[in-house]
């Protein structure tokens, strides 16, 4: 018998979900638009997971062959679908989709540590991917959406002047932060499946597990320093790194990553 020429195996990616809560497809292509604005090279080419369980029932009789489309259009590549009614299964497979099954329900963990009890100093072993990270690219506001524990802790996030975000709290999986104007300053970690965006530079007292965008409207001058780089992405004004590109000696480390010559360069701190 002929040596296999090929192999299948089973593996684990980290793709950045569109959460839909409309079915406004026009709207939902101004928004994107407006969002790719602020981090072209990140949306350059993304595989993208459509997911329809905010999406009530009446409203996910999309064009499901328009919306390929529109996201082709945006060089932005559809994976597949998730939370689907079964009745939509076949339009799906007819639109070229793949219809994603809902990932089994992971295994119970320990909470993970606050901000006050992870410090530079107590560093905690990395939690484990889950088989879908929670990102999202939030068709609802032309700005970064505001996650409800964010407003709900208010008191734990203060202005410095007009430039600083300072937020005091580890941020979670599928939550996302943005500090429109200037920098943000996170005094704990960043998990898992977690994205925090800045206009101007990201300072983390703590662990980055989740994704880093800085200088994200084109402020090249943008820098990211972290205590421990564990990063699913990095990016400065739109050029990005995953975790796979990360320099080995640079992971788990203290570093500061910036740009130079349209490239991002890390450095130990």
């Amino acid at each position: 018998m002929d040596k296999p020429c090929f192999e299948l195996k089973g593996s684990l990616f980290t793709l950045t979900v569109l959460q839909l809560f409309e079915d406004d497809l026009s709207l939902l292509e101004t928004q994107l638009k407006e969002r790719i604005k602020m981090a072209p090279g990140f949306f350059n080419h993304t595989p993208l997971v459509i997911d329809l369980h905010e999406l009530p029932e009446d409203k996910q009789e999309l064009d499901f062959f328009e919306l390929r489309e529109l996201l082709l259009s945006l060089s932005i590549i559809p994976v597949g679908v998730k939370g689907a009614e079964k009745k939509l299964h076949t339009q799906l497979e007819a639109a070229g989709m793949a219809v994603l099954a809902e990932a089994k329900t992971p295994r119970s963990k320990a909470p993970e540590p606050s901000a006050e009890q992870e410090t530079p100093k107590q560093e905690k072993e990395p939690e484990q991917p889950s088989t879908e990270t929670q990102e999202t690219a939030s068709p609802e506001n032309n700005e970064p959406k505001q996650p409800q524990s964010e407003q709900s802790s208010s008191k734990q996030a203060t202005a410095l002047g007009n430039a600083t975000k300072i937020v005091k709290q580890t941020i979670r999986s599928g939550q996302q932060i943005y500090a429109p104007g200037g920098d943000l300053v996170i005094i704990g970690s960043v998990s898992t499946g977690a994205e925090i965006l800045a206009d101007g530079n990201i300072h983390i007292y703590g662990t980055l597990r989740g994704r880093a965008l800085a200088g994200v409207r084109g402020n090249q001058e943008a820098a990211i320093f972290c205590h421990s780089l564990q990063a699913e992405l990095i990016s400065i004004a739109g050029i990005y790194l995953l975790s796979e590109d990360i320099q080995e000696d640079k992971i788990g480390a203290s570093v500061q990553i910036y740009m130079e010559d349209e490239k991002l360069q890390m450095e130990s701190i």
